[in-house]
C-alpha cells in the first residue's frame, strides 16, 4: 500500500510508531486485507500529532480515511489531548478542513542527489549529547520530543551531527534511509550558517544518493540554505491544527522537519 501511493516510509518507520504509540495506531481492513492506516504520537499534553494516513488507492472514496481520522482525534481526546496536528498533503487538505483543522504554515518537499563531497567535519551526536539537544529541541519545537529523538539515534547513531560550542547547543541534524531516498530531518539550528553546515554534513555522507528534505518556510531562510545544493521543489504540504493551539515553538529555527508522520 505504502509502494502504490509512493510514499518514503520504511518498515522500520512503521515499528517506530508502533513502538512509541502502541495504543495510538490504527488500521481498517476490508475482506481481511489492511486498506487504510492513521498513527498518533503524543508530545507532552501540548499537542497530540497525526501521521500515516494512508488509503489504498482501490478502497478511496469509501470513507475510510474520515474513519480512521475521527478515531485518532477520538484516542487524542481519550488522553486528555485539546489540540491535534498534522501535515496536510493536497489529496488529504479538504478532508482536514471539513473537520476543523485549519492552516499553519507551509511544508516544502525538496529532492536532490548529494553532490558534496567534502563535509564541514562536525562530529556526530554522542549518547551524553542527547539530554542537551532535547532540551533546547523543547524549546523550539513546542513541546518534548525525547522520546522520539532518541528512536531515531538510537537506530542510527551513525546518521547524525551536532554543533555544540562551550557546551551550548547551536544545531543538530537527523537523517535515515527511507524507501525511495534517504530523508534529512529533523534539523534545527540558531542560524542559516550553522544549519548550511549540518545540510552539508549529512549530505557527505550520503555522496550520489537522492535526498529529501521538508522544509519549514515559517523560517525565512530554511529554502536559502539548500540553494548550494542544486534541489528541486517537489511538492506542498501545509501544516494544519485543531483545538487550542498554545505550544507553536520557534519554527523559524527549525530548517527540516523530523517527517510528515513525526512533527
Amino acid at each position: 500500500m505504502r509502494a502504490a501511493v509512493g510514499w518514503n516510509q520504511t518498515e522500520q518507520d512503521w515499528r517506530r510508531l508502533l513502538e512509541l504509540e502502541p495504543s495510538g495506531c490504527f488500521v481498517a481492513c476490508e475482506g481481511g486485507k489492511i486498506v487504510g492506516t492513521v498513527t498518533t504520537l503524543r508530545f507532552e499534553k501540548a499537542f497530540g500529532w497525526i501521521g500515516m494516513l494512508l488509503i489504498d488507492p482501490a478502497a478511496r472514496r469509501m470513507g475510510i480515511g474520515t474513519r480512521l481520522l475521527l478515531r485518532s482525534l477520538e484516542f487524542l481526546k481519550e488522553c486528555g489531548m485539546e489540540c491535534a496536528r498534522l501535515d496536510g498533503t493536497p489529496m488529504g487538505y479538504n478532508l482536514y478542513l471539513r473537520h476543523g483543522f485549519v492552516d499553519e504554515y507551509e511544508i516544502q518537499r525538496w529532492e536532490g542527489i548529494s553532490r558534496v563531497e567534502t563535509g564541514a567535519g562536525l562530529p556526530p551526536i554522542q549518547k551524553p549529547d542527547l539530554e542537551a539537544i532535547c532540551q533546547w529541541d523543547r524549546r523550539l519545537f513546542g513541546a518534548d520530543r525525547s522520546r522520539l529523538i532518541a528512536s531515531l539515534w538510537n537506530r542510527n547513531p551513525s546518521c547524525s551531527a551536532v554543533i555544540r560550542t562551550a557546551g551550548k547547543t547551536e544545531g543538530y541534524v537527523l537523517w535515515r534511509p527511507g524507501a525511495r531516498a534517504w530523508y534529512l530531518g529533523p534539523c534545527l539550528a540558531d542560524s542559516a550558517a550553522n544549519a548550511q553546515l549540518l545540510f552539508r554534513e549529512m549530505l557527505s555522507r550520503t555522496p550520489g544518493e537522492p535526498v529529501f528534505v521538508d522544509a519549514c518556510t515559517k523560517n525565512p531562510w530554511a529554502l536559502k540554505v539548500m540553494e548550494p545544493f542544486g534541489f528541486q521543489y517537489q511538492r506542498p504540504l501545509v501544516r494544519m491544527y485543531r483545538g487550542p493551539h498554545t505550544c507553536p515553538g520557534e519554527p523559524v529555527s527549525v530548517y527540516a522537519i523530523a517527517g510528515p508522520e513525526l512533527g
